[in-house]
């Protein structure tokens, strides 16, 4: 629970009641770079909440929506503490990168708990561990398709061991109220660096494919005003929605063996039975270099939507 000290994230410090803003400085090693940072430090005691979004630079629903929600909370209103990193790999968002930071090539979110001396992303996860996931009561991870990546919208938590924290990760992720909930590890990312230290941890996934048209962005800022709401730091938040979230414990991603051009032959949220062809991968004039198929039955969760397709690189995930 969070205290009546200020809450304090490098240069920036919110006292009880009050709001902060400002850039906090990251050092690299190769680069010190600048991260929004939001405070928003309620006027009575509550539990605290740490946020990010902008994991992936180009995945602006997330960042849209979290700017939207942050920077509306009135302190007089809210118990608790909400931390939010607005944009937390600046760098990529700047380079309009996709998967990757630029200094590095590395994947932000397979880099968890990070490395305070590795390479410049491993830095970077070690920071945004210590310094916002580490004493949350609750962490919450706001992202979308990449700019080459449609989705259908869903929540995922880890699947700790801990009963106690899997029911309050499952708890606010239902609050949430996205249209499928994946239960299931994911290696080197925030909600497994959280769930390492304990705290209840939820990934929030609303559009994708470089745009943030104004219904994806109220979708992803609702969904959050609701966990809030469920964490006890507001009152008032969006009706839930009339569907029943479904819960999908099981999925496969899929990637590339060739390089070449991508005609998919399936849409996110179909439902796909194992060993259906899922689509093409072709040379320059045509010729089909591989037809993958699903190895399991389940539903397309995201897909990339680009023409180039490299080998190795994602082609869709199945989640059933």
């Amino acid at each position: 629970m969070s205290d009546r000290q200020p809450i304090t994230i490098g240069p920036i410090s919110a006292a009880p009641g009050s709001r902060a803003t400002g850039l906090v400085p990251v050092d690299l090693g190769e680069a010190v770079v600048q991260l929004p940072v939001v405070i928003v430090h309620g006027s009575l005691p509550g539990a605290r909440v740490s946020v990010t979004a902008g994991i992936h630079g180009a995945e602006y629903v997330s960042i849209a929506a979290l700017r939207e929600v942050a920077l509306a909370l009135d302190p007089a209103r809210v118990r608790g503490c909400l931390v939010a990193v607005l944009t937390a790999s600046p760098l990529a968002f700047a380079a309009r990168t996709i998967y990757v930071n630029p200094l590095d090539g590395l994947n932000l979110n397979r880099q968890f708990p990070g490395d305070s001396s590795g390479a410049p992303t491993q830095r970077l996860a070690h920071w945004l561990t210590t310094a916002v996931i580490t004493g949350s009561d609750v962490f919450v991870d706001m992202h979308c398709g990449d700019m080459n990546e449609a989705l259908v919208s869903f929540t995922g938590i880890e699947d700790t061991g801990d009963a106690a924290v899997d029911a309050r990760s499952r708890e606010l992720a239902e609050a949430y109220g996205l249209r499928y909930l994946l239960i299931g590890p994911s290696p080197g990312t925030t909600t497994t660096a959280a769930a390492s230290l304990g705290i209840p941890a939820v990934l929030g996934e609303v559009g994708g494919q470089g745009r943030w048209p104004a219904e994806d962005v109220a979708l992803h800022a609702a969904g959050f005003r609701r966990l809030l709401r469920a964490a006890g730091l507001i009152d008032e938040a969006p009706d839930e929605p009339s569907f029943t979230t479904e819960v999908l414990p099981t999925e496969a991603w899929m990637r590339a063996t060739t390089s070449g051009y991508w005609h998919p032959g399936v849409s996110v949220g179909d439902r796909v039975t194992a060993g259906t062809v899922v689509g093409e991968v072709q040379d320059a004039f045509g010729a089909v270099l591989e037809r993958p198929q699903a190895p399991m039955d389940g539903v397309v969760i995201f897909l990339v939507s680009s023409l180039a397709m490299n080998a190795g690189d994602p082609l869709l995930a199945l989640a059933g």
